[in-house]
Protein backbone atom coordinates (compact mmCIF):
# COMPACT_ATOMS: atom_id res chain seq x y z
CA UNK A 1 0.00 0.00 0.00
CA UNK A 2 2.91 2.23 0.78
CA UNK A 3 4.13 1.78 -2.38
CA UNK A 4 0.83 2.67 -3.82
CA UNK A 5 0.91 5.54 -1.72
CA UNK A 6 4.16 6.95 -3.18
CA UNK A 7 3.70 6.03 -6.75
CA UNK A 8 0.41 8.06 -6.42
CA UNK A 9 2.29 11.22 -5.10
CA UNK A 10 4.62 11.08 -7.62
CA UNK A 11 2.25 10.90 -10.37
CA UNK A 12 -0.39 13.55 -8.94
CA UNK A 13 2.24 16.14 -7.03
CA UNK A 14 2.82 18.33 -9.81
CA UNK A 15 -0.84 19.00 -10.40
CA UNK A 16 -1.80 19.47 -7.19
CA UNK A 17 1.01 21.98 -6.73
CA UNK A 18 -0.27 23.74 -10.00
CA UNK A 19 -3.90 23.65 -8.44
CA UNK A 20 -2.90 25.34 -5.11
CA UNK A 21 -0.95 27.74 -7.00
CA UNK A 22 -4.38 28.42 -8.72
CA UNK A 23 -6.29 28.60 -5.57
CA UNK A 24 -3.78 30.96 -4.27
CA UNK A 25 -3.43 33.41 -6.86
CA UNK A 26 -6.79 33.52 -6.91
CA UNK A 27 -7.41 34.51 -2.99
CA UNK A 28 -4.54 36.99 -3.72
CA UNK A 29 -6.28 38.72 -6.63
CA UNK A 30 -10.07 38.69 -5.01
CA UNK A 31 -9.91 38.68 -1.00
CA UNK A 32 -9.75 42.63 -1.84
CA UNK A 33 -13.31 42.70 -3.85
CA UNK A 34 -14.42 39.67 -1.91
CA UNK A 35 -13.79 41.61 1.53
CA UNK A 36 -15.62 44.46 0.13
CA UNK A 37 -18.53 42.92 -0.92
CA UNK A 38 -19.00 41.51 1.87
CA UNK A 39 -18.82 44.71 3.81
CA UNK A 40 -20.87 46.20 1.85
CA UNK A 41 -23.94 43.36 2.71
CA UNK A 42 -22.94 43.80 6.18
CA UNK A 43 -23.72 47.73 6.13
CA UNK A 44 -26.74 46.77 3.55
CA UNK A 45 -28.03 44.44 6.17
CA UNK A 46 -27.44 46.95 8.91
CA UNK A 47 -29.01 49.72 7.32
CA UNK A 48 -32.74 47.97 5.98
CA UNK A 49 -32.68 45.34 8.92
CA UNK A 50 -35.13 47.63 11.01
CA UNK A 51 -37.04 48.02 7.71
CA UNK A 52 -37.04 44.40 6.68
CA UNK A 53 -37.87 44.01 10.22
CA UNK A 54 -41.01 46.24 10.38
CA UNK A 55 -42.28 45.05 7.21
CA UNK A 56 -42.01 41.73 7.81
CA UNK A 57 -44.22 42.82 11.59
CA UNK A 58 -46.57 44.82 9.32
CA UNK A 59 -47.55 41.28 6.67
CA UNK A 60 -47.88 39.73 10.10
CA UNK A 61 -50.16 41.92 11.32
CA UNK A 62 -51.75 42.10 8.34
CA UNK A 63 -52.37 38.38 7.97
CA UNK A 64 -53.78 38.29 11.64
CA UNK A 65 -56.01 40.66 10.52
CA UNK A 66 -57.53 39.65 7.72
CA UNK A 67 -56.92 35.95 7.85
CA UNK A 68 -60.54 35.60 9.69
CA UNK A 69 -62.00 37.32 7.39
CA UNK A 70 -60.57 35.54 4.25
CA UNK A 71 -61.76 32.06 5.94
CA UNK A 72 -65.16 33.67 6.29
CA UNK A 73 -65.11 34.85 2.68
CA UNK A 74 -64.14 31.47 1.70
CA UNK A 75 -66.19 29.64 3.95
CA UNK A 76 -69.36 31.92 2.54
CA UNK A 77 -68.31 30.90 -1.04
CA UNK A 78 -67.83 27.42 -0.19
CA UNK A 79 -71.31 27.68 0.98
CA UNK A 80 -72.57 29.54 -2.05
CA UNK A 81 -71.36 26.84 -4.36
CA UNK A 82 -73.25 24.38 -2.24
CA UNK A 83 -76.03 26.01 -2.40
CA UNK A 84 -76.32 26.57 -5.50
CA UNK A 85 -73.91 24.63 -7.65
CA UNK A 86 -77.14 22.57 -9.62
CA UNK A 87 -78.77 26.22 -10.70
CA UNK A 88 -75.07 27.38 -11.80
CA UNK A 89 -74.85 23.91 -13.73
CA UNK A 90 -77.67 23.67 -15.05
CA UNK A 91 -77.39 27.66 -16.49
CA UNK A 92 -73.85 26.59 -18.13
CA UNK A 93 -75.14 23.64 -19.78
CA UNK A 94 -78.16 25.63 -21.29
CA UNK A 95 -75.53 28.22 -22.51
CA UNK A 96 -73.41 25.11 -24.05
CA UNK A 97 -76.85 23.27 -25.34
CA UNK A 98 -78.39 26.88 -27.35
CA UNK A 99 -74.53 27.18 -28.97
CA UNK A 100 -74.63 23.95 -30.20
CA UNK A 101 -78.13 22.15 -29.89
CA UNK A 102 -80.83 24.10 -29.99
CA UNK A 103 -81.51 28.04 -29.73
CA UNK A 104 -84.47 30.14 -29.56
CA UNK A 105 -83.64 33.85 -32.01
CA UNK A 106 -86.43 36.90 -31.79
CA UNK A 107 -87.10 38.06 -35.35
CA UNK A 108 -86.93 41.54 -35.39
CA UNK A 109 -88.17 42.45 -38.57
CA UNK A 110 -90.76 41.53 -41.29
CA UNK A 111 -88.17 40.39 -44.21
CA UNK A 112 -89.59 36.85 -43.80
CA UNK A 113 -93.41 37.91 -43.57
CA UNK A 114 -95.56 36.23 -44.01
CA UNK A 115 -94.35 33.52 -42.86
CA UNK A 116 -92.71 34.46 -39.90
CA UNK A 117 -93.59 37.71 -38.72
CA UNK A 118 -91.68 40.71 -35.96
CA UNK A 119 -91.66 39.39 -32.67
CA UNK A 120 -91.87 35.83 -33.01
CA UNK A 121 -89.52 33.72 -31.08
CA UNK A 122 -88.46 31.09 -33.16
CA UNK A 123 -86.59 27.55 -32.45
CA UNK A 124 -83.84 26.99 -33.85
CA UNK A 125 -82.06 23.19 -34.47
CA UNK A 126 -78.56 23.01 -34.48
CA UNK A 127 -78.37 19.84 -35.08
CA UNK A 128 -79.96 19.58 -38.14
CA UNK A 129 -76.60 19.60 -40.58
CA UNK A 130 -74.04 19.14 -38.09
CA UNK A 131 -71.98 18.91 -34.51
CA UNK A 132 -70.53 21.86 -33.60
CA UNK A 133 -67.73 22.82 -31.05
CA UNK A 134 -69.60 25.40 -28.91
CA UNK A 135 -68.80 29.15 -29.69
CA UNK A 136 -67.40 28.42 -32.56
CA UNK A 137 -68.02 27.34 -36.38
CA UNK A 138 -65.91 24.80 -35.95
CA UNK A 139 -67.71 21.51 -37.13
CA UNK A 140 -67.08 17.94 -35.89
CA UNK A 141 -69.24 15.86 -37.67
CA UNK A 142 -71.54 16.98 -41.06
CA UNK A 143 -74.02 14.38 -41.98
CA UNK A 144 -75.79 16.90 -44.44
CA UNK A 145 -76.32 20.31 -45.35
CA UNK A 146 -79.35 23.13 -45.94
CA UNK A 147 -81.45 22.01 -48.68
CA UNK A 148 -83.68 24.55 -51.33
CA UNK A 149 -86.97 25.72 -49.44
CA UNK A 150 -85.02 25.52 -45.67
CA UNK A 151 -85.01 28.44 -43.14
CA UNK A 152 -82.36 28.74 -41.93
CA UNK A 153 -80.10 31.33 -39.60
CA UNK A 154 -76.75 32.33 -40.70
CA UNK A 155 -74.57 35.29 -39.86
CA UNK A 156 -74.13 37.98 -42.21
CA UNK A 157 -71.26 38.88 -44.43
CA UNK A 158 -71.03 42.31 -44.37
CA UNK A 159 -71.74 42.98 -40.42
CA UNK A 160 -72.03 39.75 -38.27
CA UNK A 161 -74.90 40.25 -37.25
CA UNK A 162 -77.30 36.87 -37.17
CA UNK A 163 -80.08 36.76 -40.24
CA UNK A 164 -82.99 35.07 -40.33
CA UNK A 165 -83.88 33.55 -44.59
CA UNK A 166 -84.90 31.12 -46.62
CA UNK A 167 -82.40 28.69 -48.66
CA UNK A 168 -83.12 29.56 -52.27
CA UNK A 169 -80.74 28.15 -54.18
CA UNK A 170 -77.50 25.49 -52.73
CA UNK A 171 -74.03 25.21 -54.61
CA UNK A 172 -74.32 24.32 -58.11
CA UNK A 173 -77.97 25.87 -59.49
CA UNK A 174 -77.91 28.08 -61.77
CA UNK A 175 -80.52 31.17 -60.80
CA UNK A 176 -81.96 33.88 -62.14
CA UNK A 177 -84.51 36.62 -60.79
CA UNK A 178 -86.29 38.35 -63.70
CA UNK A 179 -89.13 40.73 -62.67
CA UNK A 180 -89.90 39.37 -59.66
CA UNK A 181 -90.31 35.93 -60.90
CA UNK A 182 -87.51 33.06 -59.63
CA UNK A 183 -85.91 30.74 -62.13
CA UNK A 184 -83.51 27.81 -60.57
CA UNK A 185 -81.87 25.71 -63.41
CA UNK A 186 -83.71 26.58 -65.91
CA UNK A 187 -87.11 26.06 -64.31
CA UNK A 188 -89.76 28.73 -63.51
CA UNK A 189 -91.56 29.06 -60.61
CA UNK A 190 -95.15 29.51 -60.72
CA UNK A 191 -96.95 32.08 -59.08
CA UNK A 192 -100.41 31.56 -57.38
CA UNK A 193 -102.49 34.93 -55.82
CA UNK A 194 -103.70 34.02 -52.96
CA UNK A 195 -107.95 33.56 -52.09
CA UNK A 196 -109.33 36.25 -50.09
CA UNK A 197 -110.28 33.57 -47.40
CA UNK A 198 -106.38 32.96 -46.87
CA UNK A 199 -105.76 36.84 -45.69
CA UNK A 200 -107.35 36.10 -42.49
CA UNK A 201 -104.90 33.27 -41.27
CA UNK A 202 -102.04 35.50 -42.28
CA UNK A 203 -102.37 37.59 -39.19
CA UNK A 204 -101.01 40.72 -40.46
CA UNK A 205 -101.24 44.30 -40.21
CA UNK A 206 -103.43 45.74 -43.45
CA UNK A 207 -102.55 42.33 -45.34
CA UNK A 208 -104.41 44.15 -48.79
CA UNK A 209 -101.32 46.49 -48.91
CA UNK A 210 -99.83 43.66 -50.28
CA UNK A 211 -99.74 40.71 -52.70
CA UNK A 212 -99.78 37.52 -52.24
CA UNK A 213 -98.73 34.64 -54.05
CA UNK A 214 -98.16 30.90 -53.52
CA UNK A 215 -94.39 30.29 -55.17
CA UNK A 216 -94.20 26.60 -56.29
CA UNK A 217 -90.25 25.63 -57.53
CA UNK A 218 -89.04 22.33 -58.11
CA UNK A 219 -91.20 20.31 -55.28
CA UNK A 220 -91.34 23.17 -52.56
CA UNK A 221 -94.12 25.76 -51.92
CA UNK A 222 -94.05 28.76 -49.98
CA UNK A 223 -96.38 32.32 -49.65
CA UNK A 224 -94.04 35.21 -50.69
CA UNK A 225 -95.52 38.77 -50.87
CA UNK A 226 -94.89 41.95 -52.85
CA UNK A 227 -95.60 45.56 -52.54
CA UNK A 228 -98.94 46.79 -53.99
CA UNK A 229 -102.25 46.48 -54.03
CA UNK A 230 -103.74 43.68 -55.65
CA UNK A 231 -105.39 44.55 -59.48
CA UNK A 232 -102.52 47.23 -59.54
CA UNK A 233 -100.52 45.28 -61.76
CA UNK A 234 -98.31 42.29 -61.66
CA UNK A 235 -94.35 42.29 -61.88
CA UNK A 236 -94.10 45.80 -63.70
CA UNK A 237 -90.84 47.32 -63.53
CA UNK A 238 -90.19 50.91 -62.72
CA UNK A 239 -87.03 52.34 -64.71
CA UNK A 240 -85.28 52.89 -61.57
CA UNK A 241 -85.51 49.49 -60.31
CA UNK A 242 -84.42 48.25 -63.80
CA UNK A 243 -82.49 50.62 -65.68
CA UNK A 244 -80.33 53.11 -63.24
CA UNK A 245 -77.26 53.84 -63.28
CA UNK A 246 -74.26 52.13 -60.56
CA UNK A 247 -72.74 54.92 -58.85
CA UNK A 248 -69.33 54.93 -59.15
CA UNK A 249 -67.38 53.10 -56.50
CA UNK A 250 -70.27 51.28 -54.78
CA UNK A 251 -68.71 52.35 -51.55
CA UNK A 252 -71.64 51.01 -49.21
CA UNK A 253 -71.68 48.21 -51.12
CA UNK A 254 -68.02 46.90 -52.29
CA UNK A 255 -67.47 44.33 -49.14
CA UNK A 256 -70.87 42.45 -50.06
CA UNK A 257 -70.37 42.25 -53.50
CA UNK A 258 -66.46 41.36 -53.28
CA UNK A 259 -67.32 37.30 -53.82
CA UNK A 260 -69.51 38.07 -56.46
CA UNK A 261 -68.71 38.00 -60.28
CA UNK A 262 -68.76 41.44 -62.07
CA UNK A 263 -71.98 41.37 -63.32
CA UNK A 264 -73.37 39.92 -59.98
CA UNK A 265 -71.50 42.86 -58.23
CA UNK A 266 -72.85 45.03 -60.32
CA UNK A 267 -76.49 43.84 -59.54
CA UNK A 268 -75.84 43.85 -55.61
CA UNK A 269 -74.70 47.90 -55.86
CA UNK A 270 -78.01 48.65 -57.80
CA UNK A 271 -80.12 47.00 -55.22
CA UNK A 272 -78.14 48.44 -52.69
CA UNK A 273 -78.40 51.80 -53.99
CA UNK A 274 -82.23 52.07 -54.69
CA UNK A 275 -83.31 49.34 -51.50
CA UNK A 276 -84.89 46.57 -54.15
CA UNK A 277 -84.10 44.50 -57.68
CA UNK A 278 -86.52 43.10 -59.35
CA UNK A 279 -84.44 41.72 -61.80
CA UNK A 280 -81.10 39.75 -61.47
CA UNK A 281 -78.12 38.75 -64.12
CA UNK A 282 -78.07 34.51 -64.94
CA UNK A 283 -75.34 33.34 -62.17
CA UNK A 284 -74.25 30.04 -60.55
CA UNK A 285 -74.14 29.29 -57.02
CA UNK A 286 -70.35 28.73 -56.28
CA UNK A 287 -69.18 25.62 -54.15
CA UNK A 288 -69.74 26.07 -50.57
CA UNK A 289 -71.79 28.73 -50.70
CA UNK A 290 -75.42 29.92 -50.57
CA UNK A 291 -78.13 32.01 -52.08
CA UNK A 292 -80.52 33.12 -49.32
CA UNK A 293 -84.10 35.12 -50.13
CA UNK A 294 -86.86 36.40 -47.61
CA UNK A 295 -90.02 36.08 -48.31
CA UNK A 296 -91.18 39.37 -48.17
CA UNK A 297 -89.34 40.09 -51.44
CA UNK A 298 -89.56 43.97 -51.38
CA UNK A 299 -88.60 44.46 -48.04
CA UNK A 300 -85.69 42.12 -47.26
CA UNK A 301 -81.74 42.41 -46.76
CA UNK A 302 -81.15 39.00 -48.30
CA UNK A 303 -78.50 37.69 -50.54
CA UNK A 304 -79.01 40.13 -53.16
CA UNK A 305 -77.72 42.86 -50.63
CA UNK A 306 -74.76 40.92 -49.01
CA UNK A 307 -74.14 38.40 -51.47
CA UNK A 308 -73.45 34.79 -51.05
CA UNK A 309 -73.39 33.12 -47.52
CA UNK A 310 -71.05 30.44 -46.44
CA UNK A 311 -71.83 26.90 -45.50
CA UNK A 312 -70.02 27.43 -42.33
CA UNK A 313 -71.42 30.59 -41.20
CA UNK A 314 -75.27 29.08 -41.33
CA UNK A 315 -75.76 27.52 -37.59
CA UNK A 316 -79.31 25.79 -37.77
CA UNK A 317 -82.66 25.06 -39.17
CA UNK A 318 -85.51 27.17 -38.05
CA UNK A 319 -88.13 24.54 -37.18
CA UNK A 320 -91.51 26.82 -35.35
CA UNK A 321 -92.87 29.44 -33.39
CA UNK A 322 -92.55 29.01 -29.66
CA UNK A 323 -94.31 32.28 -29.20
CA UNK A 324 -95.31 35.64 -30.50
CA UNK A 325 -96.07 39.12 -29.06
CA UNK A 326 -96.82 42.16 -30.92
CA UNK A 327 -96.15 46.02 -31.25
CA UNK A 328 -97.34 46.28 -27.50
CA UNK A 329 -95.79 43.10 -26.29
CA UNK A 330 -99.49 41.23 -26.38
CA UNK A 331 -99.08 37.93 -27.09
CA UNK A 332 -100.58 36.58 -30.48
CA UNK A 333 -101.85 33.05 -29.06
CA UNK A 334 -102.52 31.90 -32.60
CA UNK A 335 -98.79 31.51 -33.48
CA UNK A 336 -97.63 29.65 -30.24
CA UNK A 337 -96.12 26.72 -31.37
CA UNK A 338 -96.53 27.07 -35.31
CA UNK A 339 -94.62 24.60 -37.37
CA UNK A 340 -92.32 26.56 -40.32
CA UNK A 341 -91.08 23.38 -41.77
CA UNK A 342 -94.15 22.70 -44.03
Amino acid sequence: MSERLLKFWRDWRGPLRAMSDRLLKFWRDWRGPLRAMSDSLLKFWRVWRGLLRAMSDRLLKFWRVWRGLLRARSDRLLKFWRDWRGLLLFFVIMIVFRSAVADWNQVPSGSMQPGILGGDRIVVDKLAWDLRVPFTDIRLMRWSNPERGEIVTFDNPVDGRLFIKRVVAVPGDRVEWRRDQLLINGERATYTPLAESDLFGLMMEKPRNHRFYREQLMGGSRVVMFKGRPGTGEWTDSPQRLFSPIKEGCAGCELRASTAGSALSKAICRCCNHGACSSFPPFTVPEDKYWMMGDNRDNSTDSRFIGFVDRRHIYGRAHAVAFSVGDNYWPRFRRFFTDLTN
